[in-house]
C-alpha cells in the first residue's frame, strides 16, 4: 500500500526513542537495530508519535522549514516509506 496524503501513520510500539542534540535516535527492539535522523527528520519522528495523516505532517513541516508543499510532500512521504520499511512506522487508516 502506497503512501499518499490521506494515508494516517504512526510510530510503531515495539521502538525506544530519544532525542539528542536535536536529532532522533531510535531502536527498533525486535531487531536490535538503530536508526538516526536529521533534525526535519526528528519533527516527522515527534509527529507520528499520534496517529496522524500525511498531508498534516507536510503542512506542519512546511510551515516550520522554508519548503515548497510539493517537494516537502514527496520528502515526507519518502522518509515515511523508508521508516515503514524499517519497521518504525505503521499505516493506521490509509481511507481516512
Amino acid at each position: 500500500m502506497e503512501i499518499t496524503p490521506d494515508t494516517v501513520v504512526r510510530a510503531v510500539r515495539s521502538q525506544v526513542s530519544t532525542v539528542l542534540g536535536g536529532e532522533a535516535v531510535m531502536l527498533e527492539l525486535s531487531r536490535g537495530v538503530y536508526f538516526g535522523l536529521n533534525e526535519v527528520g526528528t519533527r516527522v519522528w515527534e509527529l507520528v508519535q499520534e496517529p496522524r495523516d500525511v498531508a498534516s505532517i507536510r503542512d506542519a513541516v512546511c510551515e516550520e522549514y522554508e519548503v515548497a508543499p510539493d517537494r516537502c510532500l514527496t520528502d515526507v512521504e519518502g522518509l515515511l516509506e523508508r521508516m515503514r520499511g524499517e519497521g518504525l512506522v505503521e499505516v493506521v487508516d490509509a481511507s481516512r
